[in-house]
C-alpha cells in the first residue's frame, strides 16, 4: 500500500501545482499505515456522521473507555444497554443503526470481509443497504478501512471547504465543480481528499 500511495503522490504533483503545494506542507500521506477493522470503521463514520471532529472524538473515546476496548467489535454493542451507550454521547438513531447491523452480522446476513471482493460501486451499495449509511459513511469506509484509492467524499463539509479556500472558489460552489476540479486527480482522488483534510487540521 504504501508504494501505491508514494505512486500516487508522484502523479499529483504532476498534475495539480496548487495540490504539490499543499503536498509539500502535509506529507507525506499515511493513510491506511494502521487499517482498522471493517467494522469498527463503520462504528467510528456513524459517531462521526454530523458532528464536529472534537465532539465525534470526545464520544469514540467515551464509548473505548465504557465497553473496555480499542476497536470496537460486534459482541461490544450486543448486550450492553441502550442507556449504557447514550451516556457516552451516541443519539437514539445511531444506537439503533449499530444494533441493526450487528444484529446482521450474528444472523449471518451480512459479510463485511465481503467488501474486499467488491468494486467500489457496488461494495458502497452494499454500504448504503444498512441502516444510517449514506454514500459519506460508505466512503470513510472506502478509503480508510478498504483502501480504495479514488473515493471523492464530496459530501464532507471540511473538504470542500479546504479545497474551495486553496481554489478559491465561490462559498456557494455546487458540487459539480468540486467534481469537475478534481477529475485532475483521478485514479488518486483518495490520495488528495487525505491532503486537503490535512491542511484544515
Amino acid at each position: 500500500m504504501n508504494s501505491r500511495i508514494r505512486k500516487a503522490e508522484r502523479h499529483l504533483k504532476s498534475v495539480d501545482p496548487t495540490l504539490a503545494d499543499v503536498m509539500q506542507h502535509h506529507g507525506p500521506c499515511t493513510l491506511m499505515l494502521d487499517p482498522r477493522p471493517h467494522f469498527h470503521t463503520l462504528v467510528w463514520a456513524i459517531i462521526n456522521q454530523q458532528l464536529s471532529v472534537k465532539a465525534a472524538q470526545t464520544i469514540e473515546a467515551r464509548l473505548q473507555a465504557r465497553l473496555d476496548t480499542g476497536l470496537f467489535q460486534p459482541e461490544h454493542f450486543h448486550r450492553v444497554h441502550a442507556r449504557t451507550l447514550r451516556s457516552c454521547g451516541l443519539s437514539g438513531a445511531k444506537i439503533r443503526y449499530i444494533r441493526e447491523i450487528v444484529r446482521r452480522l450474528r444472523a449471518g446476513e451480512l459479510d463485511l470481509e465481503q467488501l474486499e471482493t467488491l468494486d467500489d460501486e457496488r461494495a458502497s451499495a452494499l454500504l448504503m443497504d444498512l441502516p444510517g449509511v449514506g454514500r459519506w459513511t460508505a466512503d470513510m469506509l472506502l478509503m480508510f478501512s478498504l483502501g480504495r484509492m479514488d473515493v471523492l467524499p464530496i459530501g464532507d463539509l471540511a473538504l470542500r471547504k479546504s479545497i474551495r479556500l486553496h481554489y478559491r472558489l465561490s462559498v456557494d460552489a455546487g458540487h459539480e465543480v468540486y467534481l469537475a476540479l478534481a477529475e485532475a486527480w483521478r485514479p488518486y482522488r483518495t490520495i488528495a481528499s487525505w491532503y486537503y483534510w490535512a491542511a484544515v487540521d
